[in-house]
């Protein structure tokens, strides 16, 4: 039997990506090897991929952080795991676009047989990291106005969802042809490309803002922190800014630079979230989160928004929809 790979060739656009089958190896000890039904396509795969990532790794590489299949064979030192058990894995940022991968036990969550793959998948990477910045950093409560940046995308939509549970007033950065999207979480849309929304938000919640989630970086980031109100909260946690321009040491000097600040001049709280930086301080904390928001999918309380469900072989394509702003929720990849 064989394993198919997408890999990263060279840093660069989407033409880099490459298929290669290779023969299945058995799990080593500490592994299982887990047969993939789905993956996630996050933003930072194609970041790694352009080579713009801190420290991306050096092609070939295999992208993908999220997936969810079956066991199918269980190493030396993994008992706790049997033949045919579905599990969630969740990888440091490579490895996840295969039909075949081998985790280690910090990399698993055993999940229930009746999670459907396409929606759970989007719970490991978009609605854990959407649940730790509201619940564990930001710490929300009712009432509490928020802005969420990029809001129809991944993390976005999760946000929404979330913010929606949680009962927040929510007001969310989106192309003007995705406001509807925006609007159907109950949050106001605001157009980034023909709005400022620093002004819009003084217009309509002059108090300001109590938590900001700011995926995109550098200049935008300065002015969210313009929007926080007397107690707001910054949460910076990504830099999408440098697939326009700039390099990843821009990136690291920025967040260097907010990491020892830890406050802005009005004395907020900054804080910079890296879902696998958190995963490595407190695992505890991720499977206890992927537990609970499984449990509310399965419960039909949280309805992730799938934007399309891609066979494996068009890893390519998958990653142009985001690129290209083209996607809304979460992209699928699918392993027949």
């Amino acid at each position: 039997m064989l394993n198919t790979r997408v890999i990263v060739t060279r840093y660069g656009g989407p033409e880099v990506i490459d298929m290669i089958e290779e023969p299945l190896r058995k799990p080593e000890k500490g592994e299982v090897r887990v047969k993939v039904q789905s993956s996630g396509v996050a933003l930072a795969d194609i970041m790694r991929r352009e080579g713009k990532y801190p420290l991306s790794p050096i092609p070939p590489f295999t992208p993908g952080y999220d997936a969810i299949g079956i066991v199918d064979e269980v190493g030396e030192g993994m008992q706790k795991y049997s033949l045919g058990d579905k599990v969630a894995v969740f990888f440091n940022g490579t490895g996840g676009y295969a039909s075949y991968v081998y985790p280690k036990d910090d990399e698993l969550v055993k999940i229930s047989a009746t999670i459907d793959v396409v929606s759970g998948v989007a719970v490991i990477l978009n609605y854990v990291t959407a649940y730790q910045m509201l619940h564990r950093i930001a710490k929300v409560s009712e009432g509490e106005r928020i802005l969420i940046h990029g809001a129809s995308g991944g993390v976005g939509t999760a946000l929404l969802e979330l913010g929606k549970l949680a009962k927040l007033e929510m007001y969310g950065t989106a192309s003007l042809a995705k406001h509807s999207i925006v609007s159907q979480y109950g949050a106001m849309p605001i157009d980034y490309r023909n709005e400022d929304f620093v002004e819009v938000l003084r217009l309509h919640a002059p108090e300001g803002m109590d938590a900001v989630f700011d995926p995109i970086g550098g200049r935008n980031y300065e002015r969210s922190l313009q929007t926080l109100s007397k107690n707001g909260r910054f949460i910076g946690y990504g830099y999408t800014s440098i697939l326009e321009e700039g390099s990843p040491e821009d990136w690291a000097k920025d967040w260097e630079n907010l990491a020892n600040k830890q406050t802005t001049v009005n004395g907020n709280p900054v804080y910079l979230y890296i879902i696998s930086s958190l995963k490595k301080e407190k695992l505890d904390w991720f499977r206890e989160d992927v537990q609970f928001l499984l449990s509310l999918l399965e419960k039909g309380k949280i309805n992730p928004l799938i934007s399309h469900r891609i066979p494996l072989q068009e890893a390519a394509q998958a990653q142009e929809l985001l690129e290209k702003s083209l996607s809304i929720g979460k992209v699928v990849l699918i392993n027949e």
